[in-house]
């Protein structure tokens, strides 16, 4: 396993990155992604299998790690009260739920974002297509 920061280059109308020096490379590489990439240097991984893997797995993972990471910087913030320094209420402070009728509503799905796995509560009468409210990923509901 390797890291590294490389520079973006122009080359054409496109835009390249060299691989380290200690990376086995082939003829061609196989590439799947948007904002992050999955990169098979050697090409022997099919691109179709490459996307799913980066959508089911490498996508959700990633997104629920960055905003729990980002969360963390902002609560560490001089002044900010972090959730676990907040008072809990106690037995005695806590009031008793009202039960009030409420009227059934449209029908809705639960579904998370494939990208960065955030919840999103689908209306099915807007139509099975809509993008992620919180990363703009493009989803189609299939029920």
């Amino acid at each position: 396993m390797i890291k590294s920061r490389r520079r973006n280059y122009q080359l054409g109308g496109s835009k390249a990155l060299t691989y380290p020096s200690d990376v086995a490379v082939g003829e061609e590489a196989t590439v799947a992604g948007n904002r992050l990439l999955i990169i098979d240097p050697r090409g022997e991984i099919d691109e179709n299998d490459l996307m799913e893997f980066m959508e089911s797995y490498v996508e959700p993972t990633f997104w629920k790690w960055w905003r729990q990471k980002e969360a963390s910087k902002r609560a560490s913030v001089q002044g900010v009260i972090k959730p676990m320094q907040a008072g809990i209420p106690t037995a005695e402070e806590a009031q008793p739920v009202e039960m009030r009728d409420v009227s059934r509503g449209p029908q809705v799905y639960l579904i998370n974002c494939w990208r960065c796995g955030g919840q999103i509560a689908w209306r099915l009468e807007l139509g099975p297509r809509g993008g992620c409210p919180y990363c703009g990923a493009w989803l189609q509901l299939t029920v």
